[in-house]
């Protein structure tokens, strides 16, 4: 006898089914060798019989292969004979499980027969959008849409499995028994029952609902399909799957579904309407309180990702900024080293310019050396300095200007004065003597046979 199941079941219902073929060859050995001998005057020989058990096991070998051999044969042979019978009688609407049009028209004859009984039955649910009239009559009859897909059985399952693991809605499937009686009766007083269709309308929806409806007789493919996997023995058939996994639809190899609500047989129709809209809303309540706790653990995964995310950009981010600070000081103090350098070594070709101009005067000097008082063509000089001291040497009237620029540097030098950039003029008369007139002599810039020059402090 045929009873209903309604159960909250946890656990995956699948069906598998397997085949095997075995096929064991017929096997024969020899019995063992026998051996004779026989003696002609001195001497004997042995003769071996094994080969003649060989000969025997191959007849049965090939027997066994026979089977394989004419199985291959008659495969090529019927080859042809399938693509003609393919050709002359194609597909029709419940031919194949992957047959995608054959699958959508089944599910879109179901939704007729549904629709035609939401028709007959004229159930009145309330329609916020329109007033009632007088008496409480509801002034317009809006007749609900039937919540059942009216696309395959892959294609439904395709959409669910669009959407993501967090919001997939739970599939109701229900098998319809053309041959049973309580079939039609169901569809009429259960699925068309106002609340009922108020439920599965209001959870049924492309983009954010809790359940998508697919239905079906289980005299198409996908009816056959359902009810081998779910092994389902009783009519009418109705449950609730949550889907799981991803991947292509096709194979469903990816796919595995957890009953979530089952409920079948005859003994379903002694359960009032309202009461299996409860069973069905109590489940898909639960399902919505698992999906939206399990999208408030992603929540707060992402928040920890982005906490974590954040924590280590800042430490980035301070771990540049002490990376370009540091940078920063290098380079700072490889300028300043180069700096350091670059004042050594102007102060370097400062000292060794300067030592290399006092090398050359006291070298002029040497050269003209000074001449003794009263010798014939001497050039009595005096040099008044800045600081008011007055300094006398004799010269020749043949030296340039250049020697008494020697002879300064040389009197600077052994006197500590630190003036190394000076000026030559003379009062009476007024005559200014710059780095351009270093040539001349003596007698030439008129300072023979004696002067007053005033030295003058350019840096000063």
């Amino acid at each position: 006898a045929a009873t209903a199941t309604m159960s909250d079941n946890t656990a995956t219902q699948r069906r598998t089914t397997s085949a095997s073929d075995a096929a064991s060859a017929p096997s024969s050995s020899g019995s063992p060798p026998r051996s004779g001998s026989a003696t002609m005057g001195v001497g004997s020989s042995t003769t071996n019989n094994s080969s003649s058990g060989s000969a025997i096991t191959l007849p049965f070998r090939i027997l066994s292969k026979t089977p394989t051999i004419i199985t291959i044969l008659l495969r090529v042979l019927l080859w042809p004979v399938f693509k003609l019978v393919n050709m002359a009688f194609p597909p029709k609407d419940f031919d194949g499980i992957n047959n995608s049009a054959g699958s959508d028209r089944a599910a879109r004859a179901f939704v007729t027969m549904v629709q035609k009984q939401i028709s007959i039955v004229r159930p009145i649910i309330p329609d916020p959008n329109h007033n009632n009239g007088e008496g409480g009559q509801q002034e317009h009859y809006v007749e609900p849409s039937c919540p059942f897909s009216s696309r395959g059985y892959n294609s439904t399952l395709g959409e669910i499995l669009a959407r993501p693991a967090n919001a997939r809605p739970l599939l109701l499937l229900y098998l319809h028994s053309p041959l049973h009686s309580d079939g039609t009766k169901f569809i009429r007083e259960y699925l068309c029952h106002p609340q009922l269709l108020q439920l599965l309308n209001s959870n049924n929806s492309d983009s954010h609902g809790s359940v998508a409806c697919f239905g079906t007789s289980i005299h198409a493919a996908d009816g056959q399909r359902m009810r081998d996997m779910l092994g389902v023995n009783g009519f009418p058939f109705m449950a609730l799957l949550s889907v799981k996994g991803s991947g292509s639809t096709n194979g469903n190899n990816n796919v595995s579904m957890e009953l979530m609500l089952r409920m079948e047989g005859p003994q379903l129709l002694k359960i009032p309407p309202n009461q299996i809209t409860t069973y069905l809303n109590t489940t898909i309540t639960r399902h919505a309180e698992v999906l939206a706790a399990e999208e408030a653990r992603r929540l707060q995964r992402e928040e920890e990702q982005r906490l974590r995310e954040e924590q280590d950009r800042e430490y980035q981010e301070a771990l540049l900024a002490d990376q370009m600070r540091e940078i920063e000081r290098q380079e700072a103090a490889e300028r300043e080293r180069r700096e350091q350098e670059e004042r050594e070594e102007a102060e370097r070709q400062k000292q060794e310019k300067e030592a290399n101009r006092l090398e050359d005067a006291r070298s002029l000097l040497e050269a003209a050396g000074e001449p003794p008082a009263g010798s014939k063509g001497m050039a009595r000089m005096r040099f008044t300095l800045p600081n008011g001291k007055k300094v006398d040497r004799r010269f020749r009237a043949e030296d340039t200007i250049k020697t008494i620029r020697a002879f300064l540097i040389v009197h600077f030098h052994e006197q500590g004065i630190e003036m190394k950039n000076f000026g030559l003029s003379t009062n009476f008369p007024r005559k200014s003597f710059g780095e351009e007139e270093n040539g001349l002599t003596l007698e030439e810039a008129g300072l023979a046979p004696q002067a007053v020059v005033m030295v003058q402090d350019l840096d000063a």
